[in-house]
């Protein structure tokens, strides 16, 4: 079969030499020659090879030169094996645990976004939870996922709230999305028990840990670490066990949700509702267009049977379209209303 050109740097095309001599400091200058069967190493683009060296041109097609030309391709060999900015991620897919049906469906409930306002997180998002409108019908589960970050750049500094550097999240619930209050536990009815709603509420932090002493904001208590108002004490990924995060549908009604943290009042809303409904989105969106077209339809027969009327009267000379008809009162100097 084909041979692979190595991933090992000591043995990797060790038949090539190349001239590195960059008299203007740019190693983009180097280039170089080698043998053409050496562990597909050499200069020429073959069924076999590729060239590896900087700046190449290569003939696509095997014609002699009086019939092609070579393209040439701007590739940098300092530079491609490197990484920029790595934002890959890693995550597994694993079938569903014993404890969940068959036939249940899971839906996967995130976080997404960064710290700060919409300029200082841009070109990313402000938190939000992804999706911000989840359904679930009752017997089917949400995996509730609530991941976020220690390495976010300050940014001179940014409004993010809590640890300067942190990413935390939580899920209380609210009696509307037009709140900014949560609901006492005692209204709780989107989680069934108190150790449930403390769970998401609280997110890991024992309150035995916790600074309770801490009030407010003032004196630097926003990067205190046992500021667990803050969520400070709280782990970067919750919860640690994957399992932990299924949350099981018991009701079709719509419960609204918020995280205490990062609902900053004004854009940087960071809510979202659970509807127990199993009804598609092209359900909903047809619904809503069918009550669009359908409203537009009565404006324009209105409309329609008001300029109806208005020609039948004014061929008639019914009314204000009579001859001589007056728009102003008293002393007959009016003006005739046409249309």
């Amino acid at each position: 079969g084909t041979r692979g050109v190595g991933v090992d740097a000591n043995t990797n095309c060790p038949w090539y030499s190349g001239g590195t001599d960059c008299p203007d400091g740019n190693p983009d200058c180097a280039t170089g020659s080698g043998d053409n069967n050496a562990f597909q190493c050499g200069t020429a683009l073959t069924a076999d090879a590729i060239p590896l060296y900087n700046r190449p041109y290569v003939n696509l097609f095997d014609e002699p030169a009086t019939r092609s030309f070579a393209l040439s391709l701007a590739i940098n060999t300092h530079q491609t094996g490197r990484t920029f900015q790595d934002r890959s991620y890693v995550f597994k897919v694993q079938n569903k645990p014993a404890s969940v049906p068959a036939g249940a469906t899971i839906t996967n409930l995130g976080v997404r976004g960064r710290r700060g306002n919409i300029v200082q997180s841009y070109p990313a998002v402000e938190y939000d939870f992804t999706p911000t409108i989840s359904k679930c019908s009752p017997g089917d589960y949400l995996h509730i996922q609530l991941h976020g970050s220690d390495f976010n750049a300050q940014r001179n500094a940014n409004n993010g709230e809590g640890w300067e550097y942190s990413d935390r999240h939580n899920l209380v619930q609210m009696s509307q999305r037009g709140m900014n209050y949560p609901m006492h536990h005692s209204k709780f009815d989107m989680f069934s028990t108190l150790e449930e709603q403390q769970k998401w509420a609280w997110v890991g932090q024992s309150p035995a840990l916790c600074d309770t002493t801490i009030q407010d904001d003032n004196n630097g208590n926003q990067n205190k670490y046992r500021n667990c108002g803050k969520l400070n004490m709280a782990p970067n990924r919750f919860p640690l066990n994957p399992e932990e995060g299924l949350y099981r549908c018991h009701s079709s009604s719509t419960f609204n949700y918020a995280s205490t943290r990062n609902n900053n009042f004004s854009n940087r809303s960071h809510k979202a509702a659970l509807v127990g409904s199993n009804t598609d989105d092209d359900d909903e969106e047809t619904s809503t267009d069918e009550a669009v077209v359908g409203s537009m339809a009565a404006v324009l027969g209105v409309s329609l049977i008001g300029l109806g009327a208005a020609v039948y009267m004014k061929s008639k000379g019914i009314a204000c379209f009579a001859a001589g008809a007056s728009s102003g009162g008293g002393g007959g100097g009016g003006v005739v209303t046409t249309i």
